[in-house]
């Protein structure tokens, strides 16, 4: 007899959060192994930042594919063809005979990678039900951790064995994750009559997930201008990278309690007020000498990316149609990777001319003030009808 019941829901939840740390941990792990592989493979530099990035490029492309794929053919195998695709496409990096087969590879894993996201927080929220914001806190928690742990476990495990075993240590953690998703996660997901009806574009006139698609964008640039800056911005102060990286991971560390802990209360005002955190320590961070402040400011940071990051899902979430989900989610992933992209190419391109983190914080200032001036506007309006006044034209949330 099938196990149903609180049983049935915990198991499910336990292997849900295996996915995200197991999903997320695939990337970090990478991080500080694969140019140095990428290397050992005859690359030239600019062969070394193409297999890099490719991932970051054909994720950004394809997200709405696996947005389209979850919405309707449902959550559930999207997330087994992202696993084991992935689990494929990594499991074959110690493997090629050259670094052109390595970006084939590269490639492939991020088509796979393309059908995790949306699928994945889509079936998270469905699954959750009413405690939805409770599920995405800890899921937000989970991804932090990943990012603190895996790191130094790829370059650990590279160091000692080689890359090569570590990736095939990966595939086979993404494996086991499938075969746990395929056996414990029940489909969330009614088909729907007409596939042709789903028209992903049209949640971009949906004004509330405009505004978080704007606020995630701008979240997600300070990140970018964080990574390529931080650590120069230390390099020249005589510290080193190491330090750099220890900072990073301290904000990382800061930011995990916040999302586990602060799980009920999710609102486009706490999104606001944690980018405005983040707005405000990059306008800082490039005039501070002191390690001491440092330290501070990126604790500081922390606490805002904490409030940001679950913030996003949980609103995309709710103001999604459930229909378009999947779609909702792949679009929030093309405007985080966008923000990802274009920081580092923007403070690259003014570093000499003005510090990137002042250039962050207007950027994110601006956001700010346009998300929130729509939602004082939004509000006087609601207000003005409830008085049984005219005031304009109301846009709609939904």
């Amino acid at each position: 007899m099938a196990q149903s019941g609180p049983g049935r829901e915990g198991r499910t939840a336990w292997v849900l959060a295996v996915a995200v740390f197991v999903g997320f941990f695939d990337t970090f792990a990478l991080l500080p192994v694969l140019p140095v592989y990428v290397h050992s493979l005859g690359a030239e530099a600019w062969q070394i930042g193409l297999a890099v990035s490719v991932y970051s490029l054909v994720g950004l492309l394809m997200q709405v594919v696996g947005g389209y794929a979850a919405d309707v053919v449902g959550r559930k195998p999207p997330l087994l063809v992202s696993f084991l695709g992935a689990a494929f496409a990594v499991g074959l990096y110690g493997a090629v005979p050259s670094v052109w087969w390595l970006i084939v590879f590269r490639v492939l894993h991020a088509l796979a990678g393309a059908f995790f996201l949306p699928a994945l927080f889509a079936l998270i929220g469905e699954r959750a039900g009413v405690r939805r914001a409770e599920a995405m806190g800890y899921a937000g928690a989970l991804v932090g951790i990943a990012a603190i742990v895996a790191p130094p476990i790829g370059g650990a495990v590279a160091r000692a064995w080689g890359a090569p075993t570590l990736f095939i240590g990966i595939a086979l953690m993404m494996a086991m994750t499938a075969l746990l998703l395929w056996r414990s996660v029940p489909e969330t997901f009614q088909k729907a009559v007409d596939p042709s009806a789903i028209k992903p574009l049209a949640l971009l006139r949906i004004p509330m997930l405009v505004a978080l698609y704007g606020v995630t964008a701008a979240f997600t640039f300070c990140t970018g201008v964080l990574a390529y800056g931080f650590p120069l911005l230390l390099t020249e102060r005589g510290y080193t990278t190491a330090t750099a990286g220890a900072l990073l991971g301290w904000m990382a560390l800061v930011a995990v309690p916040v999302m586990a802990f602060l799980r009920q209360w999710h609102s486009l005002g706490r999104t606001l007020l944690g980018l405005s955190i983040i707005a405000a320590c990059m306008a800082v961070l490039w005039w501070i000498p002191e390690l001491w402040q440092l330290v501070a400011v990126m604790g500081i940071y922390g606490v805002g990316f904490g409030l940001v990051f679950p913030s996003l899902h949980f609103l995309t979430f709710e103001y999604a149609p459930p229909t378009l989900r999947g779609s909702a989610f792949a679009l929030l992933y093309v405007f985080y990777s966008g923000g990802i992209v274009s920081g580092p190419l923007v403070a690259g391109a003014i570093t000499g001319i003005l510090p990137p983190g002042l250039v962050a914080a207007t950027v994110v200032c601006m956001v700010i003030g346009i998300v929130g001036g729509w939602r004082v506007w939004e509000g006087r309006i609601r207000w003005a009808q409830s008085q049984g006044r005219s005031f304009g034209n109301s846009l709609p949330l939904r």
